[in-house]
């Protein structure tokens, strides 16, 4: 049963893939991984742990600037790819508990990188 009082939690990561170029064509890869921690309620049990692990190939004109294509590549690709996370944690937990299903957040992809990308100080 996921309730209120359920502490969720969930991380994500991205990663790509250097540009491909292949018949008048750039490909690139994109790896995502979310993982997601519910904290039942009863604190002495293991908490439920979902992960998924999506890739992802974007094609776009072999003409369009490498810099240009890794930007629409992170930022385009991994709003693709963590919309059908979303939408894949949320039907699995909703056939694996009673009551109650995950649904994660929707994130801003631009800031993630942003804040990724800002070393620690």
């Amino acid at each position: 049963k996921i309730s209120n009082e359920t502490k969720k939690a969930f991380a994500l990561d991205i990663k790509c893939s250097k540009p491909l170029i292949k018949d008048d064509s750039k490909f690139g890869k994109l790896l995502m991984q979310v993982d997601v921690s519910l904290k039942k309620e009863d604190e002495t049990l293991d908490p439920d742990i979902f992960k998924i692990v999506l890739e992802g190939v974007f094609k776009a004109s072999a003409e369009l600037d490498d810099d240009k294509f890794m930007e629409l590549l992170n930022i385009n690709g991994g709003a693709a790819l963590f919309s059908i996370a979303r939408s894949k944690i949320e039907v699995l937990s909703s056939i694996t508990y009673a009551e109650g299903k995950i649904v994660l957040p929707m994130i801003n992809v631009i800031q993630y990188f942003a804040e990724r990308n800002t070393p620690n100080e």
